[in-house]
């Protein structure tokens, strides 16, 4: 079932409708939509120049994109801002939230996915905001802070942080320079100020413009923005939308790719997945997995240097999920979060102004809420349970393959799932994914048939066999890298052991099972699950950990009858 979304059409305008290479506009009774973009060249550097004027002489970048990629009518734009944060339900995000990585596509694309990740700094306080934009309009070395004081959108202006974008130049006077021109039409910062606008009510904000996607620009920025930003409050915002323009399916599964890596923090990975994606599926139409690819990435480096661990999804969804004549040439878009896991919640409490202060009460961290799928009910669980003993008798006996439930939110949300299945308390086949690759619902059918007929340890299951099948299912968390074995706790945490291509995982339970210490589950996962040798976790190999939420038939008493 597609993501749902809520469709809305801007006040009419009349205006010339453009189709350019990274702005497609559609238009139907005065309906414009804008799905996504791709770095062009020199025509709308030349318009940028023309708008220039108008911004410098009032020391006041104007908006560029009011009425096309958002309404600008004031009160119209703010309450479909309101509307869509209110209805947001991320999942809760472990510790310190530092950065966001939202979409930059028109709102009523990107909009929807934004506000998930604008929900969790609702109401809060931060001393210096900073917003990493790419340039899909002009080109430049290293990074471009604006000459302007405040810029404006309909909910009006937004003071920009002089002093903060001074401390910038002056850390790296190479690297950064100031101009107004060269972005006067851009629009990848500008659509997130509303958001802004609406979720922190007062802030001052720093844009940084990026066109060179190097390592090395990408690692000088960071670099900079960590010596700035440390000791602050603050919150690091990366604009990007993800695969352009491959149809709706592919441009998912390219999509929850870049995910993956994005949840592990692997920079080299994102890297190198734009260079084999675009190579592998060019023909298809894909022609990036990142169009902010830089922002991203620096996002990533200054938050690792500030800290930060986790990578949580808050949203998915592409433009073909919300409008059928995108179906062929979608543009994918996320929410994520980037915190440290390390660092309480409650240091988050002080950032968070005004009255919940005031009434000497603090505010926690807002959890998953029950019925998502990061916080399934009972009656989910049964229901999931259900669906994988149903899709396993449907493939073994009719060679069929069963379609998840409609209806349920919570089952369209892309997640990791293992499906475990036991005989006469034995295991029986174990097969399941470390990254989202589906929605949950498509997952647990896809892993119980996998566990059930391709797990190579053991034969496929026989349709005699499937009434004896006792079957668990875990739905994971996104993987968090751990600095040292220590951090490991069994019995909590799923592990993970990587190096180069060879890669091991055990759930949170084998080592309990097992009546293992952590020095043997390392060893054993290093030589048994990946391949490597067995002091692999002292000498170099990757650690990731992971939570689940796990159930089974046996928590449920009746779940086996059918």
């Amino acid at each position: 079932m597609p993501p749902v979304v809520e469709f809305f059409w801007f006040r009419p305008r009349l205006e010339v409708v453009a189709v350019h290479r990274g702005l497609i506009f559609y238009s139907c009774s005065l309906l414009v939509l804008c799905i996504g973009c791709a770095r062009s060249g020199d025509e709308r550097a030349q318009a940028a120049e023309h708008q220039q004027a108008a911004a410098t002489s009032a020391s006041v970048r104007p908006p560029a994109v009011a009425g096309r990629f958002y309404p600008d009518d004031p009160e119209e734009l703010r309450e479909l801002v309101e509307r869509l944060i209110d209805r947001a339900t991320p999942p809760a995000v472990p510790g310190r939230l530092i950065g966001l990585i939202v979409p930059h596509a028109g709102y009523q694309f990107g909009a929807p996915v934004a506000a998930y990740a604008y929900k969790l700094v609702a109401g809060l306080r931060f001393d210096a905001v900073v917003v990493l934009g790419p340039s899909h309009a002009t080109t430049f070395p290293g990074a471009l802070l604006t000459e302007s004081s405040a810029w404006r959108t309909p909910l009006g202006d937004v003071a920009v942080d002089t002093s903060l974008s001074q401390a910038l130049a002056k850390e790296a006077p190479a690297l950064f320079r100031q101009s107004d021109a060269l972005q006067a039409s851009e629009h990848s910062i500008e659509v997130q100020l509303p958001f802004l606008q609406v979720a922190l009510k007062q802030f001052k904000f720093v844009p940084v413009l990026l066109n060179d996607f190097s390592e090395e620009n990408c690692r000088a920025v960071a670099s900079a923005l960590a010596k700035v930003l440390k000791g602050r409050r603050f919150l690091l915002v990366a604009s990007t939308d993800m695969a352009h323009y491959p149809a709706r399916d592919l441009c998912r599964q390219v999509d929850l790719c870049t995910l993956g890596l994005l949840e592990r923090m692997d920079i080299v990975g994102l890297y190198a997945w734009e260079k084999e994606a675009v190579r592998k599926y060019m023909a298809r139409e894909v022609h990036c997995t990142l169009c902010g690819l830089g922002p991203v990435v620096t996002l990533l480096m200054a938050a690792r240097e500030l800290g930060a661990d986790q990578v949580t999804r808050l949203k998915y969804a592409n433009s073909g999920d919300i409008s059928v004549l995108t179906a062929d040439r979608a543009v994918g878009y996320c929410a994520v979060a980037v915190s440290s896991s390390k660092e309480s919640p409650l240091s988050q409490e002080a950032a968070r102004g005004g009255e919940e202060q005031a009434a000497g009460g603090g505010t926690k961290m807002q959890e998953a809420l029950p019925g998502s799928a990061d916080n399934l009910t009972e009656e989910q669980k049964k229901t999931l349970l259900k669906l994988a003993r149903e899709a396993i008798q449907a493939w073994v006996g009719e060679h069929r393959r069963l379609r998840p439930p409609e209806g349920d939110p919570a089952f369209s949300e892309p997640r990791a799932v293992f499906v475990t299945l036991k005989s006469r308390g034995r295991l029986r086949g174990c097969i399941g994914c470390l990254e989202a690759e589906a929605p949950l619902g498509e997952a647990v059918v896809e892993y119980a048939i996998a566990a059930a007929v391709r797990d190579p340890r053991f034969p496929p299951v026989t349709a005699q066999e499937v009434k004896g099948l006792d079957i668990h299912i875990s739905v994971l968390s996104p993987l968090r890298p751990v600095d040292k074995p220590e951090d490991i706790v069994l019995g909590k945490h799923g592990i993970v052991v990587q190096q180069g291509f060879r890669r091991g995982v055990f759930l949170p339970e084998v080592a309990v099972e097992q009546g293992w210490d952590l020095p043997t589950t390392l060893t054993i996962l290093c030589e048994e699950k990946a391949g490597l040798p067995g002091d692999a976790w002292k000498r170099g190999a990757q650690l990731f950990v992971f939570t689940t939420q796990s159930f089974g038939e046996e928590d449920f008493a009746g779940t086996k009858s059918q």
